[in-house]
């Protein structure tokens, strides 16, 4: 009887002890499987902010770069506005001069767009179907000149007319309005050039004919006002910067 008992307890530990060595193995396996997924995971998330990393550095020297260009811009457009300002101040010190050097009732001052005109009734510069000055206009023209030729303004010197045709008497010398106007203009510039010794790169000389009247020409008052020569004056051109040469390919080898 007690060999049938100790065989019995026997048999019931060796099957716990197979039951908890399955149970383990099972539990190990599991184990590393999430071992597995784990490592896996953490080669993704390192690929992955190594990629981010590369991503950012690429960002970071675009960014950089626009900062640099929009600091070149930003010193461009203060530069800019310096200039402009200087400009605004050259004109208005200008206008002053003009205001109290040309108090002829028929001379008008008048800024526009950046650009200062003076506006001239050709009465008090030319004689009636004429392009020589007439003394009193030059008197006039030599308070402009002495005015502006230190600056370095453009002068551009327009010539208008009304819209009364040129009678036959004087299309001999001007066929239209047009000759006319323009060689009104071409007196004045001349005039600039070889009086006050004025740069002639800086004048330009333009003939209007009737087809920019400040005043619609239905009355004698208005066709004076039309009849005028006008002085602008335009702020230099900058100098655009000399193109390099394009480089040029050498020519290829001749064989002996």
């Amino acid at each position: 009887m007690k060999q049938i008992l100790r065989a019995v307890l026997v048999s019931g530990v060796f099957l716990t002890g197979c039951v908890s060595t399955t149970t383990f193995e099972q539990k190990q396996a599991e184990l590393d499987a999430k071992n597995k997924q784990l490592a896996a995971c953490e080669t993704r998330a390192k690929s992955e902010l190594a990629a981010c990393e590369t991503a950012r550095g690429a960002l970071d020297v675009k960014l950089a770069t626009a900062n640099q260009e929009l600091g070149v811009f930003r010193q461009a457009a203060e530069a800019k506005q310096r200039k402009l300002d200087e400009l605004q101040k050259q004109e208005e010190h200008l206008r002053d001069r003009l205001s109290k050097e040309l108090t002829d009732k028929n001379v008008e001052i008048e800024q526009l767009k950046g650009q200062l005109s003076v506006r001239m009734l050709d009465k008090i510069v030319f004689k009636s179907g004429s392009a020589d000055i007439l003394p009193q206009g030059k008197e006039v023209l030599d308070k402009l000149a002495e005015a502006i030729k230190d600056s370095t303004d453009t002068i551009r010197v327009e010539g208008h007319t009304d819209d009364t045709p040129i009678s036959d008497k004087l299309k001999v010398k001007y066929p239209s309005n047009w000759e006319l106007s323009a060689a009104r203009a071409s007196a004045v510039a001349r005039y600039f050039e070889t009086k006050h010794f004025i740069n002639p790169k800086r004048l330009e000389s333009l003939g209007f004919s009737m087809y920019h009247p400040v005043a619609p020409n239905d009355s004698d008052e208005n066709k004076q006002r039309n009849r005028r020569v006008e002085i602008v004056l335009k702020p230099a051109a900058e100098a655009e910067p000399a193109k390099e040469p394009a480089a040029v390919a050498p020519a290829p080898a001749t064989k002996p």
